[in-house]
């Protein structure tokens, strides 16, 4: 079916992927929550269809998952590794104990997984024959625009208005180096963490510097990934 969908339409394969990612993964996630076994298994869904996918279709190397880039010319990644580490800035507080901190951690990795091969694999690789300008700004855009679902879990406006802002720079900053090396593993890699560390994130920031550390660690992202987007761009 999957296979089908794809030959016959690779944007419509593409946006079926979204729109089913976006609705699944989000509702799971808002009625059960990240330390869930509904949410670990939804994912694991999703993981299991892609890899079934990409293998009856050998589109390995089409996705960037055949191999992994020269670092060079693309700073060894540094910009990426800095991203890794907002998470624990302000410290590490599991959200969870036990064998509910390590699904979550889990499924949220496998998260990062899926977001990449749908995002920057699936619906990139779908558009940039046509138009690579294009192709750049809807992978990033609707990337960010998605985390607008995080609404659905309770998390407040603002900080979802600060996500959507910074994961859509985020977003750049992948689809530049996914169109640049050919090579989606150091987006999934970097994804991954970035997921799996938020369940470590410590949010017990002192009230008189709370609205510092968010604004801050939301520009820090925006400034870094979409510096990091348009050096890339600049290069041959």
């Amino acid at each position: 079916m999957l296979k089908r969908l794809y030959e016959k339409s690779e944007i419509g394969f593409a946006i079926a992927w979204i729109v089913a990612y976006v609705v699944v993964m989000g509702t799971l996630r808002g009625n059960y929550g990240d330390g869930s076994l509904a949410q670990l298994f939804g994912i694991v869904v999703f993981t299991a269809l892609s890899l079934m996918f990409l293998h009856s279709t050998n589109t390995w190397q089409k996705y960037g998952l055949a191999r992994w880039p020269n670092g060079r010319p693309y700073l060894y990644f540094v910009p990426l590794a800095l991203i890794c580490t907002v998470n624990l800035w302000a410290g590490i507080a599991p959200h969870f104990e036990g064998l509910t901190q390590l699904r979550a951690m889990a499924s949220m990795a496998l998260i990062g997984y899926i977001e990449e091969l749908v995002f920057r694999g699936f619906l990139f690789r779908a558009m940039e024959k046509d138009n690579v300008t294009q192709a750049i700004v809807v992978s990033a855009v609707t990337f960010g625009a998605g985390h607008i679902v995080n609404l659905l879990t309770g998390q407040a406006s603002i900080d979802t208005f600060l996500q959507v802002a910074y994961a859509t720079a985020i977003g750049f900053a992948f689809v530049m180096v996914f169109h640049k090396s050919g090579s989606l593993w150091p987006c999934i890699i970097t994804h991954a963490i970035v997921n799996a560390t938020s369940t470590l994130a410590n949010h017990n920031v002192p009230p008189q510097s709370e609205a510092l550390f968010t604004y801050g660690t939301a520009a820090f992202l925006v400034i870094v990934a979409g510096g990091y987007a348009w050096y890339l761009h600049k290069q041959r």
